[in-house]
Formats: structure tokens, sequence, C-alpha cells
């Protein structure tokens, strides 16, 4: 890390103290909201479903402000309403009002994301982005390796402090990135710059993109939020007490197996065969779905996290390459921005992983996830041979 400038050394620190805010909290939300609003798994899934949807499709304006301000503010910006909402959740009693601070989080979350990987991709070279992303989301697993085994921990003592010691961390981080330059590219005039309306034709006519956005939001459904639809399975098939057990040991795994294996992997990604990592991550998601649908034991669940984690490896620092490889460097936050409409899969996987708990065998929700991964998987390896055929 100590190659990078300071602007995105700070960046990367930022990175992981907001993913542990946000990891303190996760093992936790689906019983908290369960038990403070009174709400069924589907419900509670129908609830976090809404809530991502909405703040999903708020990135893409999101995106294209990212082009035409100066990013660290925004990212400050992001980082005080994480915190603000994380607190005023423990104060909600309403749903909507909870709606409401669910989809603050959840936006102030995605666009730190898309500001974070812009600041990455105009700050260093093309032959070093995979390696930051790789080591960004090594650190981003290392926030989640931390944080729910603190946050079941604090959870014991009582239950709001990890939502009030996630909104202090997120708080705190602001001071990393304030004092800083500004970023090397001057944001742009607004006079300036092409309208939201004509940036939205051009991401329009991308037919490449469209189709490996529309890729991804399968894949999003499995990967995205699989700590939702993992913790609402355990609790219809057990107790809430053996659910934070193996919520906090799969999310450890998880993290533990990303820091080992995710830079010694991301290494070896490179553009032109990217649609073949894809795949192979692809086919790793399926063989760890199946397993959690086996899994009868403690060390069972964790085996197929692991084979599940080796595709999140892939998939991750491949799906961002590939959105580098296709951005204009003018609308590159525009373009993430877009292919961060994947995320709404985050927000149908709770929905349909709710509704099949409630109406279908508790495992069939997993046979269903895997079905999805494979034509997310096809739809990025078309996508990948189309990129190929216009470099020729």
């Amino acid at each position: 890390m100590a190659a990078y400038s300071l602007v995105i050394r700070r960046l990367l620190i930022c990175s992981l103290t907001i993913v542990i805010s946000r990891a303190i909290t996760s093992p936790m939300l689906t019983l908290f909201l369960s038990n403070k609003l009174g709400l069924n798994q589907q419900d509670v899934g129908l609830l976090l479903g809404i809530a991502v949807f909405i703040a999903t499709l708020l990135t893409l304006y999101g995106g294209y402000i990212i082009d035409r301000l100066e990013k660290r503010r925004l990212l400050i910006l992001t980082m005080l309403s994480s915190a603000i909402g994380l607190v005023l959740l423990t104060l909600a009693e309403n749903l909507y009002l909870t709606t409401v601070i669910l989809v603050v989080t959840e936006t102030a979350s995605a666009l730190f994301l898309i500001g974070s990987k812009a600041i990455l991709s105009e700050n260093l070279p093309v032959g070093q982005r995979a390696k930051a992303f790789s080591l960004s989301y090594t650190l981003t697993n290392i926030g989640y390796a931390i944080g729910p085994m603190l946050g079941v921990v604090i959870a014991g003592i009582y239950p709001i402090a990890p939502f009030l010691i996630a909104g202090a961390i997120a708080f705190c981080s602001i001071f990393l990135l304030t004092g800083v330059a500004r970023d090397p590219a001057l944001p742009p005039v607004i006079g300036q710059a092409q309208s939201f309306l004509n940036t939205l034709i051009t991401l329009k006519t991308d037919r490449t993109l469209i189709m490996f956005t529309c890729g991804c939001l399968l894949s999003t459904v499995v990967h995205g939020r699989f700590t939702f639809y993992l913790s609402q399975y355990l609790l219809v098939t057990s107790d809430d007490q053996n659910t934070l057990k193996v919520m906090a040991a799969l999310l450890a795994c998880n993290a533990i197996s990303v820091i080992l294996l995710q830079y010694q992997i991301g290494r070896f990604l490179k553009r032109e065969h990217l649609r073949h990592w894809i795949v192979g991550g692809t086919a790793l998601f399926i063989l760890g779905l199946i397993g959690f649908s086996l899994a009868d034991s403690l060390v069972g669940w964790c085996v197929a996290m692991f084979i599940f984690t080796l595709g999140e490896i892939i998939i991750y620092p491949a799906e961002f390459l590939f959105v580098d490889t296709l951005a204009p460097a003018e609308l590159r936050g525009s373009y993430y921005g877009a292919q961060n409409l994947a995320a709404l899969g985050g927000a149908l996987s709770p929905v349909i992983c709710g509704f099949l708990l409630m109406h279908t065998p508790a495992p069939t929700m997993f046979y269903a996830l895997s079905v999805l991964a494979a034509l997310g998987g096809v739809l990025c390896f078309m996508s990948g041979r189309r990129v190929v055929i216009h470099q020729k």
C-alpha cells in the first residue's frame, strides 16, 4: 500500500472502516428488524428489498453526479449519511420511517463504492487497477472478518449497541479524507458537461454494458446479499442463537478466505480473459449453493462457504475490471453507476428467498439461486465475447 499516493492510501483505509461499520450490524439486521417491527421473514425480506431497490435507482443519478463534482467531498457526505442513518435506525419504531432510513444507508453505501472505484481508476495506470481492486476487496473482507464477530459479542451485551458503534465508526472515517488534496483531475465545470439525459442515452446505446449489467444482476441475486438469505434460511430451519453462531462463522470463513487468496488470484486476472474467469466464478457459486443445501453441520457450512467464496474472489474484481475496460474516462462514474444497477439483484434476493422459504421446502431456495447464477454467467460470457470481437 505504501506505493500508492496519500489519497489512495486513505481511501483504502476508509474502505476498511466503512465495511467494518456495516459488518458489525450485518449478522443481526434481519433479526433486529423482525423483533423491532414484529415482521415475519417474508416481510423482512420485502422491506430490505424495497430499500435496496430504491437506493440502487438513486445511484444511477449518483454516478452522474460523481463525474461532475469532486469525488472526495461526495465520499465524505456518504460517510456522514451512513453514520446518521445507523444511529437513527435504533430509534425507528415506524415501518415507513425505518424504510427511509434503510434507503439512506443503502444509497450512501452504494455511492461510496462507486466513488471509490472511480477515484482508483482515475488515479492509477491501467496495469495497476486489477491489483488495486483486489486489494480494496481484501480490505473489505478484513472488515467482514472483524465486524460480525464484534457485532455478535456487542449485541449480547446490549442489542442496539452494534448500530450505535457502527455509526460512530462511519463518522470517524470522515476525518481520514479531510485535509487531503483534491483529486488530481479537476472536476468538469457543470456547463461543459453533457446533461444527464444525454448521459443516459450514451449508456442506453452501449449494448455490451446493458448485457453485462443484466448478467451481473442475476449473479448479484446470488452473491450480493448472501448474508441476508443465509440468515433468513437459518432462522427458518433453526433458532436465533444457532443463526447468530453459524452466521458469525460463515462471515469469518468468507473474510479469511478472501484475505488469504484474493490478491493471489486477483493478480492473474487479464482483460482479454475476463469472460473465462467469470464462467469459472459462476461455476464455483453453483457448487457452493449446492453445498449450502446439503450442509448439516458447522463444518459443512464452512466448506460450502469456502467454495462459494472462491467464486466471489473471481467475480468481484472481474466485474469492476470489465466496466473499467468499457468506460470512457469522462463517464467513468456514470458507467459504474449504471453497472451498479446490478445491485437490484440484491434487492430481489431477500424478496425471492423470503417467498421461497415461506412457500417451498427450504433447500429449494439454493437450487433456484443456482439457476439464476448460471443464467447470469451466460450473459456475462456473451458480453465478453462482444468486447473481444469489437477489439479485433
